[in-house]
């Protein structure tokens, strides 16, 4: 990198972060102000004071910053950038830039590598860091809506040589009871297959597995009694974080929708969030495509215009994109072509506009 990349990459920099933390801040206020009358009925049902609300609050919305990082990047990146192509135009430096050979490519550069670099942050993002708040931004959640923590209907699946499908009816984090519990061990002689079942099961810390209570495992020759579940490996926290039916996709990492590609071949709705992992940090640089060319501008009363212009652009991207979301997750689209073709179509009008911008 030469010296005018390090100094519009710092431009370019100073305007991401100021840009991300508006657009966190901004939309945490705007959930609270729309939701707050209701979490307060919540926190006195539930017998909270004003100051347990409060930090019951801050540590909800602290978890919930990576899912909102990975929402809010791509628009976060293309106004920062934006700004910076408006502050060296202000400033008559981009002119300059001009003079000494280089292309108005090669000047918007290091705002490419910016949206490329954001993108990778997204996917890490997805990777590492939301998929270990999910689970607990899922209760939380639940109990802000509900009153209650206690979340239903969750499978945890185990495939190798022998497959273990445990599914509950009920899991109490807080009290770390599970209800209407059933474990099916499969096994490649239909004679060992044995399913376990109890209507009630509580975690004991010292012997790290779940007491039964009336519980039974049943076989085709056997109907015995069974006192502990056997799954050591299925803590509470564990069953809180791979609870994947109960999860929105949209903040499972790569490596679990795989699986849960996998094991729930029919759910459209799985297979276009996994599309949709690919997709979505890939908008950090299509929308930059489309707007830099538009920020670029050399007469008198055409910045207006080309503003509205390149703001028109990407509100279309995200029409189409809202649209073929919406149409995928119904079933009524592929999930493959609802999530690639806003990228593919916008992508390619993106790079022809770059490649002609105004040297």
């Amino acid at each position: 990198m030469t010296l005018l990349d390090r100094y519009v990459g710092r431009i370019v920099a100073g305007a991401f972060g100021a840009c991300l933390l508006f657009f966190l801040f901004l939309t945490i206020l705007l959930d609270l102000l729309n939701n707050l009358p209701r979490y307060v009925d919540r926190a006195a049902e539930q017998g909270f004071g004003g100051m347990q609300l409060a930090v019951y609050l801050g540590l909800y919305y602290l978890k919930l910053l990576p899912v909102l990082f990975t929402t809010v990047t791509p628009f976060v990146t293309v106004i920062a950038c934006m700004f910076a192509v408006a502050r060296l135009q202000q400033a008559n430096e981009v002119v300059a830039m001009l003079f000494v050979g280089r292309s108005i490519q090669r000047i918007l550069a290091p705002m490419l590598v910016c949206g490329a670099c954001a993108g990778l942050a997204m996917a890490a993002c997805w990777q590492w860091v939301v998929p270990h708040v999910g689970a607990a931004l899922a209760a939380d959640e639940t109990f802000l809506r509900r009153g209650s923590a206690v979340q239903t209907n969750l499978v945890h699946e185990v495939r190798g040589e022998i497959d273990q499908f445990l599914y509950v009816s009920e899991f109490d984090p807080v009290a770390k009871t599970l209800r209407g519990v059933r474990m099916l061990t499969e096994s490649a002689l239909a004679i060992e297959t044995t399913l376990v079942s109890a209507p009630v099961a509580v975690w004991d810390p010292e012997r790290r597995d779940w007491r039964l209570a009336e519980g039974k495992a049943i076989s085709r020759e056997r109907d015995v009694p069974q006192a502990w579940l056997q799954r050591p490996d299925v803590t509470p926290e564990i069953l809180l974080q791979r609870s994947r039916d109960t999860i929105d996709p949209e903040i499972l990492s790569y490596t679990d929708l795989l699986e849960l590609v996998e094991s729930r071949p029919n759910r459209a709705d799985v297979r276009l969030a996994l599309h949709r992992h690919f997709t979505h940090p890939l908008g950090n640089l299509l929308l930059l495509l489309l707007a830099l060319p538009m920020a670029i501008w050399y007469e008198r009363g055409s910045r207006t215009e080309r503003l509205l212009l390149a703001i028109a652009l990407c509100g279309g991207f995200t029409m189409l994109d809202i649209t073929c979301q919406n149409l995928g997750s119904h079933g009524l689209l592929h999930p493959v072509v609802a999530a690639w073709s806003p990228t593919i179509v916008f992508g390619a009008l993106g790079a022809v506009l770059f490649g002609g911008t105004r040297t």
